[in-house]
């Protein structure tokens, strides 16, 4: 099997950096893609360590096709999708996810109905909104466990308050760390420092 393969699910387009049946599958933030900085190096760095990562875009994102949606349902349809075509492409495999700001949303709204080995996620709003769209996970993630959550001290863009909301309501096995850079970790110590982080926290669930 190749190291490195294309997928194209309904005209959602990805690429699998396989190396066992243990996955880290990807969920990039609102206007990001699977090509950003953060997700190549979580391709490299979980390779390191034996374990399979899936990056991806959403709809109307990177290479996908469709219309863009910043709406977590639309987005939580997407991921649902990819999972599905995971386990008929590899069958029996271990999943857990990553996923950056909506992204982040969008792992722990999975998460919450879904079995996953763990899940770490980097600024994360527990809320937002935009024009009259009411975004709320609360209620997903007092569901969740096994969750690493990371946010950095001078992001611009969500509050950290909001990492310290998420810590609270989750349930435990679960572990917060802050990181000294914005909301996108463009610090590239410190976004390799939480990437490397997130793999050792996954990597500790999978059984």
């Amino acid at each position: 099997m190749k190291e490195s393969e294309k997928f194209d699910v309904n005209g959602i387009k990805g690429i699998i950096h396989y190396k066992s049946d243990k996955f880290i599958v990807c969920c990039h933030g609102l206007f990001s893609s699977k090509d950003s900085r953060k997700y190549m190096e979580m391709a490299e760095i979980a390779n390191e360590k034996g374990i399979s990562c899936v990056r991806f875009d959403f709809r109307g994102c990177g290479g996908s096709n469709g219309k863009f949606s910043y709406k977590l349902e639309d987005r939580l349809n997407d991921l649902e999708k990819v999972m599905k075509y995971l386990a008929r492409r590899y069958g029996s495999i271990k999943c857990a996810l990553f996923g950056s700001s909506l992204g982040g949303m969008v792992a722990i709204k999975y998460a919450a109905n879904h079995e996953i080995s763990s899940l770490a996620i980097l600024a994360t709003p527990y809320k937002f909104e935009i024009d009259d769209y009411v975004a709320d996970i609360t209620a997903e993630i007092e569901k969740c466990s096994r969750l690493l959550i990371m946010h950095g001290l001078k992001d611009e863009l969500v509050p950290y308050k909001h990492a310290e909301i998420i810590y609270e309501k989750a349930k435990e096995p679960k572990k917060i760390l802050f990181f000294d850079t914005n909301h996108s970790f463009t610090d590239e110590n410190e976004r390799r420092k939480a990437i490397k982080e997130a793999v050792k926290w996954i990597g500790k669930y999978f059984v």
